[in-house]
């Protein structure tokens, strides 16, 4: 008789049990089919993880499995997903890095679904983080690059004269800073020494064939100094 009413009993809650995955995985879906309309395309690992199982590898290593949920792409789409590390117990700290192996949340065992309901809730917070520290860096480069593009379309259009020169002036500058060691060519902008009132340092060029001696091109001087002429 008891084991009869046992097994009534145990009937009831597998029922019971199946009709309550089935409606999970309903919600479970929809879920991921919402989070699947904002196209985030982006990927978030809950770094805490939902599972632990530990082994040990043929050497008699401790080696553990970590089952961890997040949003991830898998195959070809983002979806609700898990993802499986085994990981030496030394560095449990790399796992959340690790490539690891990804399954869709819907495909994953039974008890990593319910355990990963549990932590839903915080992982679309953490996923909706992301993306807004994602949109805070992408507003700020929206904005120097439209800056940048703005004038380069002034200075195209010959519409900023300053603009103009300012570019002119930062190449002159840079091109003014570059040392030429002897066997370098010695020109500037075009193969002619700097013009006069042009001072940004000096230039030193190796003497003439016979020469001893080393000429020096002071910039901001038309004139040349001998160094070896004197002795």
């Amino acid at each position: 008789m008891a084991i009869t009413e046992e097994l009534h009993r145990l009937g009831n809650s597998a029922r019971r049990l199946n009709s309550g995955s089935d409606e999970l995985n309903r919600l479970i879906e929809r879920i991921d089919q919402l989070l699947g309309q904002l196209m985030i395309g982006l990927d978030f690992v809950f770094p805490r993880p939902i599972e632990e199982a530990t082994a040990a590898d043929p050497n008699g290593k401790r080696v553990i499995e970590l089952s961890y949920v997040g949003y991830m792409r898998t195959q070809r789409n983002y979806h609700l997903a898990i993802k499986t590390v085994k990981v030496l117990e030394s560095k449990m700290s790399l796992a959340t890095q690790s490539p690891g192996e990804i399954t869709p949340l819907l495909s994953a065992p039974r008890r990593l679904r319910y355990a990963a309901v549990d932590v839903l809730p915080e992982v679309v917070s953490g996923l909706a983080a992301q993306v807004d520290e994602m949109v805070g860096s992408l507003e700020r480069r929206c904005e120097t690059a439209a800056s940048l593009l703005h004038n380069l379309e002034q200075v195209a259009a010959g519409g900023s004269e300053d603009s103009a020169a300012r570019l002119l002036v930062a190449a002159d500058q840079s091109a003014s800073r570059r040392v030429i060691v002897p066997g370098d060519a010695v020109s500037h902008h075009g193969g002619a020494p700097a013009s006069d009132g042009e001072s940004s340092g000096q230039w030193a060029r190796p003497a003439p064939a016979g020469d001893d001696g080393r000429r020096t091109i002071a910039m901001g001087s038309d004139s040349f100094k001998d160094r070896g002429s004197s002795s």
